[in-house]
């Protein structure tokens, strides 16, 4: 709430309370005045009339507060609802009681009007007194006619006490004396009651909540407190502060039905219109705004393009730029990712005079998540250990994957994530591939000299968000390979093409065509597995990252010279 509203309302509050004083200060004058305006013969009109716009405004606060609550089923509106419905029939037994009105059911008195009035003024002096009471937001579940059937009950055994059992009913007025002092301490005790409620909503308006809600209980309840205390100042029923009590009732009842309305009729109309307004101005302006926010769009995707290509070019950057020129060894690699990145990966480490290690792998998903994964693993996956003596381990591809794993796991990564790969070393003097798989779903080729074609066996744990819950087993295996054997590693990407039709191309197939490929280098193999790729796709998007790495086993000098031997047979 504002400053400068909160003032004006407290100046609001001032001006009422210092009117009111007033007001009671000196309207004893008037009392000789008043019945030259109606007399006493009259007043029983004017009284039906007042009470009757007081039951009037306590049915309206009910009304709204009632159907309020089936929407927001708060506590404190059915409070409302069910002291304001008992306030009302109270009221109305008090009009009905009034002495020189009809029989109703008991005869007519002063003693039993007065009983119907206390009656209700504590009603509503002890309903609001719990409403302030109630923790802001407080719901619920109970249906709300539990509580307007508990209000009936409570008006039902009130009315049967005072028409009926009118003996256990104290004396508060008498004829030619006035009011006694029990009914004199009785308004007190209401007006104490009130001023503590007047406290508990300030406390609620001074929050800021529905303030100008609030605001009217504060009026009405300050309102109230004259009412009553003209209440305890009339020496009969047609005193002029019996009147100018009724008269503050009324408007003080009205308040309350005014901060009822305000909050759950008129407050949600305002909203409506102030939207509609902004509506109105909003689609004078769409032209303007769409072009603003389609430059705005359009500059954002332009700089995401060009972080896009700056993290492509850095993912490019961690895969190996040239592979390594090895005796008896011939490499070659081919990456293709889906997005301008993606998380497929791949390297070959020189380890020492001996042993070079092969790595690839895949990461679930592609795009820029999958690619930070891809540089994790790059920055993480230790292949030696270098002492400070200057001596070398080459660490076994089981060492190496259950090292990743447990780095893996001590990062804050999403658990969907995970990554497959397989990591193998070969051994330049014995030809033998020892290698260990982390849950890789395509099994490297041995393409061997003779044509046929041999899948490895893998099998192991991803390396995923499980290191609290499954330690995995990783396991050395080692295979013979001969000059003239290729190994092909590859990702899944190059045979899930069409999600369509997922038999299209599989690893008996790609079995099947590789059978036709012989005595031909690195790089042609890698040629061979992309036109059969493309060919597959077509014109269908890419679903996933391609990789393609190629070792064939054997000299390079070899090699070529076998080539040229293949070429001059042909030419003869």
């Amino acid at each position: 709430m504002g400053s400068q509203n909160f003032k004006k309302d407290i100046a609001v509050f001032t001006a009422v309370l210092l009117f009111s004083v007033i007001i009671y200060s000196s309207v004893h004058w008037l009392d000789s005045y008043i019945y030259y305006i109606f007399d006493t013969d009259a007043y029983l009109t004017w009284h039906i009339c007042l009470e009757g716009f007081s039951s009037i405004m306590s049915f309206c606060i009910f009304i709204i507060s009632y159907y309020t609550f089936e929407r927001s089923k708060l506590l404190r509106t059915i409070i409302f609802s069910s002291t304001f419905l008992a306030v009302c029939l109270l009221d109305f037994f008090h009009t009905l009681s009034y002495e020189g009105m009809p029989t109703f059911f008991s005869e007519s008195s002063v003693a039993r009007s007065t009983a119907f009035w206390l009656a209700a003024r504590f009603t509503a002096a002890l309903g609001l007194l719990w409403a302030g009471l109630i923790r802001k937001n407080r719901t619920v579940r109970v249906h709300r006619a539990v509580f307007i059937i508990m209000a009936l009950v409570y008006c039902g055994g009130l009315f049967y006490i005072i028409t009926w059992r009118s003996e256990l009913i104290p004396v508060f007025f008498k004829e030619g004396q006035g009011l006694t002092e029990l009914k004199i301490n009785l308004e007190y005790i209401i007006v104490v009651l009130m001023f503590i409620c007047m406290i508990l909503f300030y406390l609620i308006y001074r929050d800021g909540v529905e303030a100008e809600e609030y605001k009217y209980v504060i009026l009405s309840l300050l309102l109230g407190i004259f009412s009553e205390l003209a209440f305890t100042m009339y020496s009969n029923v047609y005193d002029i502060y019996n009147l100018l009590g009724h008269i503050y009732k009324i408007i003080a009842y009205y308040l309350i039905f005014e901060a009822k309305f305000v909050l759950n009729v008129r407050k949600p109309y305002q909203a409506l219109y102030e939207t509609e307004r902004k509506l109105v101005q909003y689609t004078d302006n769409l032209e303007k705004l769409v072009e603003q926010r389609t430059a705005e769009i359009s500059a954002a995707n332009e700089k995401l393009m060009k972080d896009m290509d700056y993290a492509r070019n850095i993912q490019s950057a961690l895969l190996p730029v040239t592979l390594p020129k090895i005796p008896r060894l011939d490499f070659a690699a081919r990456y293709l990712p889906c997005e301008k990145i993606g998380g497929d990966f791949y390297n070959i480490y020189k380890l020492d005079e001996d042993n070079i290690g092969i790595l690839i792998g895949d990461v679930a998903g592609h795009g820029v998540s999958a690619a930070m994964i891809t540089v994790f693993i790059h920055q993480n996956i230790h292949v030696k250990r270098e002492y400070d003596d200057g001596r070398v381990k080459v660490l076994s591809p089981k060492q190496v994957l259950n090292n990743l794993y447990y780095v893996y796991n001590r990062m804050n990564f999403p658990e969907e994530i995970y990554t497959v790969m397989f990591y193998g070393i070969i051994n330049l003097q014995n030809k033998v591939l020892t290698y260990c798989s982390a849950g890789m779903n395509t099994a490297p080729l041995i393409l061997q000299k003779n044509g046929q074609i041999r899948p490895l066996l893998v099998q192991g744990l991803p390396i995923c968000k499980l290191g609290g819950f499954v330690n995995p087993s990783y396991e050395n295996q080692s295979i013979q390979l001969e000059d003239g054997d290729s190994l092909l590693f590859y990702t899944d990407g190059l045979i899930e093409i069409d999600r369509k039709r997922p038999d299209q191309i599989n690893e008996d197939n790609l079995m099947e065509y590789l059978r036709g490929v012989q005595n031909v280098t690195a790089s042609e193999t890698v040629e061979y597995m992309f036109d059969l790729y493309y060919a597959i796709l077509g014109k269908k998007s890419m679903i996933d990252d391609v990789t393609v790495l190629v070792v064939k086993i054997g000299d390079s000098e070899q090699a070529q010279e076998v080539r040229q031997e293949s070429a001059a047979s042909s030419i003869s």
